[in-house]
């Protein structure tokens, strides 16, 4: 195949960026290592990891090629590399940002030279940035060399094999926004659930309805061997609700604020909101009190 010396836009911007990505890899894989060591002792020799990773991508990339990681993922090369371009790739790769992180983070820097040099650096990387957006204005109408380091070395980017039309595959695409979807309608329609009314609601379906009559003024007698009706568990702050049983503060009071009205679940009486109050001593003797006045009461009718 002959290569093909139209190479689009989109390819161009691909491989510079997936140089970047190659770089950041290799970045946070050198943190990761560096974080078993002790605290602080890596952080000073930062720089120096920085050059030492680009050294090694354009060892094995530049050095004995004519193209990048990210070009080389995409069949792109430079067609008019040689060995001093790409020495001086190196070196305009990697000397601005040494030079700059260094005197950024230099704690001697003091005194009327440091702060002149520290103007330098900062007004030396304003015009590398402003260079760089004007080169890419210039990229999009050129279509060739979109970053500056190949416009200062007169490099263009050939693609190694004949040209073929950019396949894109939207298959990931297409499963993340369905999976986003899917998760976004989870954590809003979920909590919308009221699964304590579905829970009883089911439970009331399969259970065997109780037919015999119920004492509407019943009070709950409390002892050593009470249990929870919800949770069978000793209850923590007992309350009841118009049945003879208690429940937990919680279990109590969690379907309430589900559901205005709840269904015990050993007796099935029908047990309302408004109904719920804390068990006390006090109110149990006062109940056991009145039970008795009516007894006596039903004792003198009836005589």
């Amino acid at each position: 195949m002959t290569p093909s010396l139209y190479v689009s836009r989109i390819n161009q911007i691909d491989a510079a960026q997936l140089d970047i990505e190659i770089y950041k890899v290799l970045k946070d894989q050198a943190k990761e290592i560096a974080k078993y060591g002790a605290p602080g002792k890596i952080d000073k020799w930062q720089a120096e990891i920085d050059v030492l990773l680009k050294f090694l991508i354009w060892k094995f990339s530049l050095q004995g090629g004519s193209s990048t990681f990210g070009q080389k993922l995409l069949n792109l090369h430079y067609a008019n590399i040689n060995q001093k371009k790409a020495v001086l790739y190196l070196i305009l790769n990697v000397l601005p940002q040494y030079l700059k992180h260094k005197v950024n983070d230099c704690p001697s820097a003091r005194g009327a030279t440091a702060q002149r040099l520290q103007s330098l650096v900062d007004w030396t990387s304003n015009a590398i940035s402003v260079l760089e957006f004007v080169n890419l204005l210039l990229f999009l109408h050129r279509g060739v060399q979109p970053r500056v380091i190949e416009l200062l070395l007169n490099l263009t980017s050939q693609s190694i094999t004949t040209h073929r039309p950019r396949s894109i595959g939207y298959s990931y695409m297409t499963r993340e926004l369905l999976w986003h979807g899917l998760m976004e309608l989870f954590t809003i329609g979920i909590p919308m659930i009221n699964f304590y009314y579905l829970k009883h609601t089911i439970i009331r379906l399969w259970r065997r309805r109780n037919t015999r009559e119920r004492v509407q003024r019943t009070f709950p007698v409390m002892n050593a061997s009470t249990k929870c009706a919800y949770c069978d568990e000793t209850p923590i702050l007992p309350m009841h609700a118009s049945c003879e049983h208690i429940f937990c503060y919680y279990c109590l009071q969690a379907h309430f604020t589900a559901t205005s009205v709840y269904h015990c679940p050993s007796c099935d009486a029908e047990l309302h909101a408004e109904d719920s109050k804390r068990y006390t001593l006090t109110s149990a003797v006062l109940s056991d009190d009145d039970e008795e006045s009516d007894d006596s009461f039903e004792k003198v009718d009836s005589g």
